[in-house]
């Protein structure tokens, strides 16, 4: 949740709230001016509009007393709350109470009024998939980034600007922090954004009233199933990014089964762009407007060379990144230059200069030592890449230190083994994030998708894990250490550890700065 901010004169309730409460209401107070808007009590400020509705855990009206102490001038409040109309009825007497019907899914265009529409002047762009979201975010923020024109990035790893984000702790940060973001990202200079759009995110309405222009799509696989519990369900959420308000683009993977039926269902609507890595697209031109292709792919000691052929040219391209996947975030990349009219000369030239994202098929190389690479991959799919990423570019034997996150789809432990397994010669078997669930009842249901448990090594000490596939490992081998990638903390309970696994990594080959 965001703080309260201070916009000098302020904005009126008539502005703000027409059309979104009672016309009754309105009269009446319409003429009231708010400084700030906040959703989190304990940052909120003498006149702000307090917005009080359900979050994951507690109702905004739970805090009711803080907020009137601290000389809030509105509350717009929901009935999802239990007691609402006690509580209303209790602060009344101290501050003005609106109500409006369906107030979370309304927040969005509140913000939007508020910071005065920041996404409709940006080339907004919104990535969304299973995995590879804060890749291509990145990538595509590094090659629109320029001095005169700015490219603000919302993401895993945080929201601002290349080089000084502010993490967030979510993918997709809540709405009044994304379009005060976006506000502060256009006071500063930008002219383009993109953002990480997860499921959660839009099933959730935090990027209700973001004025998309172009929507990204990587690959659909299973994920999250604690949260939508069926893959339908997690798929509806993914494609409600294709038919935001506005929308005039889409680059879709059209390499994935999901990412077809995406296309297909878009290209009566919007300009579709597909990017795929097969030999041969005949059968996919059905599918979009327009295809980027990657062809004679050639895997080289610290990335790949590859020819891409485009509607606005062709030519030789070589990344320093690692891993088969990364082309197609290459590609998806190099697609949305091209519909923000970048030339196809200035894209490759861009795109050579890419740099790797922190925790992401990130490789730490000591000579006599065994390479390590750090990797966020937590899904089944991501595992499979990551590994197979890993044997193309080195040659010794594999080894895979993993676990899962507590709390989380419990479904895919098992699949996560069977991902590990088929790649792997030596896997230790860890703890992630167990949150509030025993390590050792997470480690036992991995275990379960294991053909052969007696080859797993179990250590569930996580530093412990990584030093122990580390210094058993052969100068010629590579460790992965999936799962955390970039997080610098473990959490156990409700509390935050702090823990990275480069760190630890690092410290074990004797290169920590």
């Amino acid at each position: 949740m965001m703080a309260a901010i201070d916009t000098g004169a302020g904005v009126s309730l008539s502005f703000l709230l027409e059309g979104l409460v009672r016309a009754d209401d309105l009269l009446k107070y319409g003429d009231m001016i708010v400084t700030g808007l906040s959703d989190d009590s304990r940052k909120a400020k003498k006149g702000d509009l307090f917005i009080a509705f359900s979050g994951g855990r507690t109702h905004g009206l739970m805090h009711a007393a803080d907020i009137v102490r601290k000389g809030i001038a509105v509350v717009l409040w929901d009935d999802s709350y239990e007691n609402s109309d006690e509580i209303i009825r209790d602060i009344s007497r101290s501050v003005v109470c609106l109500h409006c019907e369906g107030l979370k899914m309304k927040v969005g265009e509140i913000a939007d009024r508020f910071y005065g529409h920041p996404s409709s002047r940006l080339n907004m762009i919104g990535v969304t998939g299973t995995d590879g979201k804060t890749s291509i975010a990145h990538y595509i923020a590094q090659c629109l980034d320029e001095p005169s024109a700015r490219c603000g990035l919302l993401g895993t790893l945080g929201n601002g600007f290349i080089g000084e984000l502010t993490v967030t702790g979510l993918t997709t940060a809540p709405v009044v922090e994304i379009h005060q973001g976006l506000s502060d990202m256009c006071d500063r200079g930008a002219v383009h954004a993109v953002m990480e759009v997860s499921s959660h995110g839009l099933d959730q309405g935090r990027v209700n009233a973001v004025s998309f222009d172009t929507a990204v799509f990587s690959n659909f696989s299973q994920d999250h199933l604690d949260y939508h519990e069926t893959l339908e369900d997690y798929a509806a959420a993914k494609k409600k990014l294709f038919s935001m308000p506005g929308l005039r683009a889409a680059v879709i993977n059209l390499d994935d089964a999901f990412g077809r039926e995406l296309a297909e269902e878009c290209k009566s609507r919007l300009c579709v762009w597909g990017y795929s890595t097969c030999a041969d697209i005949t059968d996919l031109k059905q599918y979009a407007d327009y295809i980027v292709h990657a062809r004679e792919i050639e895997p080289v000691e610290n990335g790949y060379r590859l020819t891409v052929k485009t509607p606005k040219g062709s030519g030789k391209l070589g990344v320093g990144l690692l891993g088969s996947f990364n082309i197609e975030n290459v590609l998806a990349t190099l697609a949305t230059l091209l519909v923000s009219n970048v030339l196809f000369d200035e894209a490759i030239k861009r795109l050579h200069s890419l740099s790797p994202v922190e925790g992401r098929m990130e490789a730490i190389k000591v000579k006599g030592k065994p390479a390590v690479i750090v990797d966020y991959a937590h899904t089944p799919n991501a595992l499979e890449l990551a590994c197979k990423a890993a044997g193309e570019h080195f040659q010794g034997k594999l080894w895979c230190v993993f676990g899962c996150g507590g709390d989380r789809d419990n479904s895919k432990r098992p699949l996560m083994a069977r991902a590990a397994e088929k790649f792997c010669e030596k896997i230790v078997i860890t703890s992630d994030n167990p949150r509030h669930e025993d390590p050792q009842k997470i480690v036992d249901q991995i275990m379960q998708g294991f053909a052969v448990q007696d080859a797993v090594k179990v250590i569930i000490d996580r530093k412990q894990a990584i030093e122990y596939a580390i210094n058993n490992a052969g100068e010629n081998d590579v460790v992965l250490l999936a799962g955390k990638g970039h997080e610098c903390s473990q959490i156990i309970g409700d509390s935050y550890i702090a823990f990275s696994d480069s760190h630890v990594a690092r410290g074990c080959l004797g290169v920590l700065s």
